[in-house]
């Protein structure tokens, strides 16, 4: 199933932030609940969660965009995706 959520999502720099993105091809709501259990829960709103993983911040929204901070690791930044979208979908 991972192998398939790759096809799911983008992942580019921001244009306006010093940040990377992932962006699903087509708007999928996010289940936070199940993502913040296995996750480090820095900050929780009902329309999003701030993760710290592997020293990563990762604001991640209910419509399915994750924003990566302070990372510019691409193949660790999809491998969280992966992981986070698993959990999400």
């Amino acid at each position: 199933m991972k192998s398939n959520i790759k096809e799911k999502f983008i992942l580019s720099k921001c244009k306006t932030k010093a940040a990377y993105s992932a962006r699903l091809k087509s708007p999928t709501k996010l289940n936070l609940d199940k993502i913040k259990v296995k996750y480090e829960t820095v900050m929780e709103t009902k329309i999003l969660l701030v993760l710290k993983i592997d020293n990563i911040e990762i604001i991640c929204h209910n419509y399915g965009e994750l924003l990566f901070k302070n990372c510019d690791d691409m193949e660790n930044m999809e491998k969280i995706a992966v992981d986070i979208y698993s959990l999400g979908l």
